[in-house]
């Protein structure tokens, strides 16, 4: 069977469809590392990073935050399963400095306090990902 040169890419999050579009590529930020996805990749079933999505079509390269989820690769079909996906022109830099800046100053305290009392692992792996959050929305909003 001869390739169509594109594919339908559905991104989904709890509060919304945000895509349904025929691209020429993707790019996910997978666990293991940036994953390309071209029409007619094997299937593939994997876990995401917080990250950046980029998409390419007929109307240039788009590039997205996505915050960690699955994709779901199926021929000509990819799915994005996430809990947010924003367009990079669509992040708020001064919002995403003052979240670093709080994440900063919760992990500090908790790793502080962890020195001399139990913390949960949940509480600080938390405090984290907040951080990650906001630190790659600060980097990819300087991109745009």
């Amino acid at each position: 069977m001869a390739s169509s040169g594109k594919i339908k890419l559905e991104v989904v999050t709890p509060a919304r469809a945000v895509l349904d579009i025929k691209v020429d590529a993707v790019d996910l930020p997978g666990i293991e590392g940036q994953l390309g996805i071209l029409p007619d990749h094997l299937p593939l079933l994997t876990g995401l990073d917080i990250g950046e999505m980029i998409v390419r079509g007929p109307e240039g390269e788009r590039r997205f935050f996505i915050d960690g989820g699955f994709a779901e690769v199926l021929g000509h079909k990819v799915t994005v399963l996430t809990e947010f996906c924003d367009g990079v022109d669509e992040i708020d830099i001064e919002h995403a400095r003052q979240v670093k800046e709080q994440a900063e100053k919760d992990l500090t305290a908790l790793e502080e306090r962890s020195k001399s009392e139990p913390v949960e692992e949940d509480a600080l792996e938390h405090h984290r990902k907040m951080l990650k959050r906001a630190n790659t929305r600060l980097l990819l909003g300087k991109k745009k």
